[in-house]
């Protein structure tokens, strides 16, 4: 599987080695994920983003339609282990003011707990 899910207490982390480009049925899968879990009452998620090596224009969609979606729910959307790519195209986007990214999974699963 290409999106692996684990529940940390009341935290959903989806851990991804997809490819998030136009076309690519890994988005759709990543969008039904999150939709799922919203509807199961999680609130509080976590991407993991180890094992995205590369993303275009509608994988920044994907991720920012899932932060809207999780947000309107009242919920909240992490991202972790962006590797330094992914982190300049955040920067260039100017999305790195809307998305918060934590070196590691782990400590972006300990922010819920902090806030």
């Amino acid at each position: 599987m290409k999106i692996k899910k684990q529940m940390q207490g009341e935290v959903a982390v989806l851990s991804l080695s997809i490819t998030l480009f136009s076309g690519a049925p890994d988005s759709q899968e990543f969008k039904d994920q999150i939709y799922q879990l919203l509807d199961q009452g999680v609130t509080k998620f976590v991407i993991d983003m180890a094992g995205v090596k590369r993303m275009d224009s509608t994988g920044l969609g994907v991720l920012i339609s899932a932060l809207t979606s999780v947000r309107k729910r009242g919920g909240e959307f992490k991202l972790a282990a962006v590797n330094d790519t992914m982190e300049s195209i955040l920067v260039m986007t100017k999305l790195d003011s809307i998305f918060e990214t934590h070196k590691t999974t782990e400590e972006a699963v300990q922010s819920f707990a902090k806030g």
